[in-house]
């Protein structure tokens, strides 16, 4: 993968109600639903237009397999199961709290300000809490989920088993270049001949090494920007179809 390092985007952005639209063409003759947690008052999670957001992609591709990058609290990994199919998979990948040293010294300054500051503080509370959303969820919910502990950039998805096998795949683990970069490269090895990638924190005030890469990917495939939101995303395949 080339470097993404470029001053112009490419990237083409869309109102919210472009996405809720297609579902309301798909699903004309029902109301469509979706089952969320109250926000957590921690930093680091989605706004409730974001979770409407990856629903509604949920519902209009029905995925057999979600993998996400990322697990911190589980709130996403939970709106996941929660609104797909009961037989829906879902893996989710985030270090091992077990091996992760805390940094009790981070003020809340650094890390509303500061990208790496704020990742370690999402790990500090990954740390100490765990997945508490998936922890805390029914049986039939965590039964979906498979947890991977292991740093993400070690994936490798031949042996694991996760060459095009997801439908739907979210990226919003490590902020930093590197990562975003190796988690894209391993994502768009995973996804499925049709699938959407959805990255979150773009354009957020202190992760912008995931706006850097994405304008700079955004040269050569095609990514798109939810307004009023933090995430971007890419169709693969037919589902380049989907909001037409």
């Amino acid at each position: 993968m080339t470097e993404q390092n470029s001053s112009t985007s490419k990237i083409i952005e869309i109102r919210p109600k472009v996405v809720f639209q297609a579902v309301e063409n798909r699903y004309q003759a029902q109301n469509t639903e979706f089952t969320v947690n109250i926000p957590s008052s921690a930093i680091g999670g989605l706004t409730l237009l974001e979770s409407a957001i990856l629903v509604s992609f949920i519902k209009l591709i029905s995925p057999a397999a979600i993998f996400e990058f990322g697990t911190y609290m589980g709130a996403t990994t939970l709106l996941f199961a929660r609104n797909s199919s009961d037989s829906t998979e879902i893996i989710t990948i985030d270090i091992d709290p077990n091996t992760t040293a805390t940094q009790e010294d981070i003020s809340e300054a650094d890390y509303l300000n500061d990208g790496n500051a704020n990742d370690e503080h999402l790990r500090d509370i990954f740390a100490k809490h765990g997945a508490i959303y998936i922890n805390r969820a029914e049986r039939h919910l965590r039964e979906k989920v498979t947890q991977l502990y292991q740093d993400s950039t070690t994936i490798d998805p031949q042996q694991q088993n996760f060459l095009k096998r997801f439908q739907l795949i979210f990226i919003d683990g490590g902020h930093d270049l590197e990562t975003v970069r190796c988690d894209t490269e391993n994502a768009l090895n995973m996804a499925a001949d049709d699938a959407i990638i959805v990255w979150h924190d773009f354009r957020s005030q202190i992760h912008d090494d995931v706006t850097r890469f994405l304008d700079g990917f955004s040269q050569t495939h095609e990514i798109v920007h939810v307004a009023h939101t933090m995430l971007a995303f890419m169709l693969i395949g037919s589902t380049r179809e989907i909001l037409n």
